[in-house]
C-alpha cells in the first residue's frame, strides 16, 4: 500500500512539473493555443463536476454562466474602462447571483427534467443577447486592444501566459475541491447525490445545498468565460451561449469520470487535443466532427467503463496493490 501511495505521489509530482515547465518548449502558437484549451476546459469540467458529479444535477445549460462571464466583463472593459481583472471577479459574483435565482425554482426538478431545463436556460440567454442592442445584439462587442501585460490581462507575442493564468486556476479549483471533499459541505453533496430523500430524512437541506452547489459552478464557469472574452478579444451571443459549449463541459467531466477531482482533467487532456486538431485538419468540411467523435468515446466508456477513465485508473491502482500484496506475502512464506 505504501510502495502505490508512494508512487502515485511520484506520478503527481512529474505531471505538476511537466505542466510547469513542458510548455516552455512548445514555440508553435497552435500548440499554445490547445494548451490553452485544455486548461480551460479543465476548469470548466471541474465547475461542473460539482454539479453533475458530486450533488447529480446534469446540467446542460453551463453556457448560459459562461456566456453571461464573458458579456459581464467585457460590457465593463469596453463601455466603463473597468480592468478586466476587476471583471473578472465581478463576472464570478454575478453569475454566482444568477445561478442562485435560477436554482430557486430549477432545484425542484430532478433527473433528466432538470436537465431539460438547464438546456432551455442556455438557449433563452442566447436569444436574449442576440437581441439585446445595449450589448451588442447579435453582432457582440470588440474588446479594445491594449498594451500586453498581466495587468491588462492581454498577451500578444504569446499565448502561454494565458495557460498559465488558466494552470493557476485550475490549481485553485484543484485546492478548493479538495477541501470540499473532506468537508461537510462534500458530504452533503454526495448524500443528495446518492438518495435525497434519505438525506432530508437525515436533516439535510438539499435545496439549499443544491442552490450552494448551482451558484459555485455558475461563478466559476463565469469567470471562465471572462478567460476566454479576454483570450478572443471579443464576445458575440452564437459563440459564447452555444449550446456545444454546454455538451463539451458535460462530456469531458463523464469521459474523465465524475464525482472526483482528476476525472474532468483526464477528460480535457484527451478530449480537447483531438477537437482542436481535428478542426485544423478538416476545416469547414469537418464541421461537428469532433462532436461525432466526443458521442464515440462516450459510448465506449458507457458501454466498457461507466466509471470513466478514472475507473480504468482505479482498476490498474487495484491491481497493483494486489501484486504488491500477493509478492510481500510471497517473500513471508
Amino acid at each position: 500500500m505504501k510502495d502505490v501511495k508512494r508512487t502515485n505521489k511520484t506520478l503527481l509530482t512529474i505531471a505538476v512539473l511537466a505542466s510547469l515547465i513542458v510548455p516552455l518548449f512548445i514555440k508553435a502558437r497552435f500548440m499554445q493555443h490547445i494548451l490553452v484549451m485544455v486548461v480551460l476546459y479543465a476548469v470548466l469540467g471541474q465547475a461542473w463536476n460539482i454539479l453533475g458529479g458530486y450533488v447529480g444535477l446534469v446540467s446542460i445549460g453551463q453556457a448560459a454562466f459562461f456566456g453571461l462571464g464573458s458579456y459581464v466583463s467585457s460590457y465593463l472593459l469596453v463601455e466603463h474602462g473597468i480592468n478586466p481583472w476587476v471583471g473578472f471577479i465581478l463576472a464570478g459574483l454575478i453569475t454566482a447571483l444568477f445561478g442562485f435565482l435560477i436554482g430557486l425554482p430549477v432545484t425542484r426538478l430532478r433527473g433528466r427534467y432538470f436537465a431539460i431545463a438547464t438546456i432551455a436556460l442556455g438557449q433563452v440567454m442566447k436569444v436574449l443577447f442576440e437581441n439585446w442592442e445595449r450589448v451588442g445584439a447579435a453582432t457582440g462587442l470588440m474588446l479594445p486592444l491594449v498594451k500586453e501585460g498581466l495587468s491588462t490581462f492581454q498577451f500578444h507575442t504569446s499565448k502561454l501566459p494565458y495557460y498559465y493564468i488558466g494552470l493557476a486556476m485550475l490549481g485553485i479549483i484543484i485546492l478548493f475541491m479538495r477541501y470540499m471533499e473532506r468537508s461537510r459541505l462534500g458530504y452533503y453533496f454526495k448524500a443528495i447525490r446518492e438518495d435525497e430523500d434519505v438525506a432530508t430524512a437525515l436533516g439535510i437541506n438539499k435545496t439549499a445545498y443544491k442552490l450552494i452547489a448551482i451558484a459555485i459552478s455558475a461563478g466559476i464557469t463565469g469567470m471562465c468565460g471572462t478567460f476566454l472574452a479576454q483570450y478572443s478579444l471579443y464576445v458575440e451571443p452564437e459563440y459564447m451561449f452555444n449550446h456545444n459549449i454546454s455538451v463539451t463541459i458535460a462530456l469531458i467531466a463523464v469521459f474523465g469520470g465524475t464525482g472526483n477531482i482528476l476525472g474532468p482533467i483526464l477528460g480535457s487532456a484527451i478530449l480537447l487535443p483531438i477537437s482542436e486538431l481535428t478542426r485544423a485538419w478538416m476545416g469547414s468540411t469537418g464541421t461537428g466532427i469532433d462532436m461525432m467523435i466526443y458521442g464515440a468515446f462516450i459510448v465506449l466508456i458507457c458501454v466498457y467503463q461507466p466509471q470513466g477513465l478514472m475507473g480504468v485508473v482505479r482498476n490498474i491502482q487495484a491491481r497493483a496493490r494486489a501484486q504488491v500484496q500477493q509478492a510481500r506475502r510471497g517473500a513471508n512464506v
